[in-house]
């Protein structure tokens, strides 16, 4: 049950993540994306996600904030 909450739980600050970038709120997104790369390497750091794929998805919310000031 521990890894089903860990996996839960990264996905719900990611979502929170993605709809502060989806409005457009640059301040909020930034400390979103801080808890979200806390949490992914939370999860990798575990093994209950592959330290690959929590890298991968960092670099995609990265471009996406990135994205949002260009």
């Amino acid at each position: 049950m521990q890894n089903l909450d860990v996996k839960t739980s990264v996905k719900k600050t990611i979502k929170t993540y993605l709809v502060s970038v989806k409005e457009n709120n640059m301040s909020e997104a930034e400390n979103n994306l801080k808890t979200v790369y806390k949490k992914l390497d939370k999860a990798a750091k575990k093994g209950i996600i592959h330290k690959n794929t929590a890298s991968r998805r960092k670099s995609r919310y990265s471009k996406e904030l990135k994205n949002i000031t260009a």
